[in-house]
């Protein structure tokens, strides 16, 4: 498999950093132990991908993806009725705003292109579209996920329609947030984030951030903390007792809501080189998928990035899980294994 599917040899090796960097960390062993636990998911990639190289288990993998995402929009919505009192935070979403825009996001740029392609089901894949668009902007309104589906647009118009398509898509998004922002109450976040961005470029001490700011915050101290270890950093599970030492701050901080800083710091530049290269590996693969395989897998792949910049994906339990599974769905070798 490793052999056929570089995608699978790169999550390989970036799992194997974690295993390294637990030679030269001086965190207890528990919490680095614990660190290695969160990222086993990358290990599910090339395990998944030995099934999912079988043409009827992709088949019903894509189908319970359907399903699933189905049912994560619905119980939603049946949340924001009042049907279905499980609320988290009045979030209306069986799991964290974060992780259900992201999910939604993806999942609104599946049934794009489904749209398109299906005759039987083109009128549920609309609907679902038209419901998850709905969903993200005015019932959950989760950041990342609707960043993310503002990044999958022009791609899906790109893919679809060319240059003149991602043009007119960027024309929509602008007239469509210049309504969102100007005239919906429910744009209430995005203006928290520009107003946070503002404090913070400011240097406003008596102002206090919010979630954005604080996110900043967290960047801000991880530079600093892998300037010093540039090349291997601190080894596996050593962010918080570094984010804590450098920041003096008793409360601990274990996830700067970045994957990228968060493994730079664990395991320096060359922990980032292997992260990019496994970025770059799904990327330099898709190219060499069928045209709504490769459209789908490129969507995944930017959907990834997205939410490692804001997120650590693979830190958190559903989103490392999801991603998984959907990168080895999307990036196994269609062949068989001898």
């Amino acid at each position: 498999m490793l052999k056929k599917s570089p995608v699978a040899t790169w999550a390989l090796l970036l799992f194997s950093c974690f295993i390294v960097g637990l030679g030269y960390g001086h965190v207890p062993n528990d919490e680095a132990f614990s660190v290695i636990r969160k990222y086993r998911e990358l290990l599910f990639i090339p395990l998944l991908s030995c099934f999912f190289t079988n043409e009827r288990y992709r088949i019903w993998a894509w189908k319970a993806f359907v399903v699933a995402s189905v049912v994560t929009l619905v119980g939603s919505y049946l949340m924001d009725f009042g049907i279905l009192d499980m609320l988290r935070y009045k979030t209306y979403t069986l799991k964290s705003r974060i992780t259900h825009s992201i999910l939604i996001a993806f999942f609104m740029f599946f049934c794009a292109h489904k749209v398109h392609l299906e005759k039987k089901y083109k009128a549920w894949y609309l609907i679902a579209l038209l419901l998850g668009i709905y969903n993200l902007f005015f019932v959950v309104e989760g950041r990342t996920g609707q960043l993310v589906f503002m990044f999958l647009v022009p791609l899906f118009a790109g893919q679809r329609f060319g240059k003149k398509g991602l043009f007119v898509s960027l024309l929509g998004l602008i007239f469509f947030l210049s309504l969102y922002i100007n005239f919906s109450e429910r744009s209430e976040r995005i203006n928290e984030g520009v107003a946070d961005t503002r404090v913070y470029l400011e240097h406003v001490p008596e102002k206090k951030s919010a979630s954005m700011g604080i996110r900043y915050k967290f960047w801000e101290n991880s530079w600093k903390i892998l300037a010093a270890k540039p090349w291997l950093g601190y080894g596996t599970g050593s962010f918080s007792q570094e984010y804590g030492r450098v920041s003096g701050e008793k409360s601990s901080v274990k996830n700067p809501h970045n994957e990228f800083l968060l493994i730079a710091v664990q395991f320096g530049l060359l922990g980032t080189f292997t992260y990019c290269g496994f970025l770059l590996s799904q990327y330099w693969c898709s190219r060499k998928l069928v045209e709504q395989e490769k459209w789908l897998a490129q969507g995944l792949l930017l959907t990834l990035i997205i939410t490692s910049l804001f997120n650590s994906p693979f830190l958190d339990h559903t989103e490392g899980h999801w991603f998984a599974v959907m990168i080895a769905l999307c990036f196994a070798p269609k062949v068989s294994i001898d």
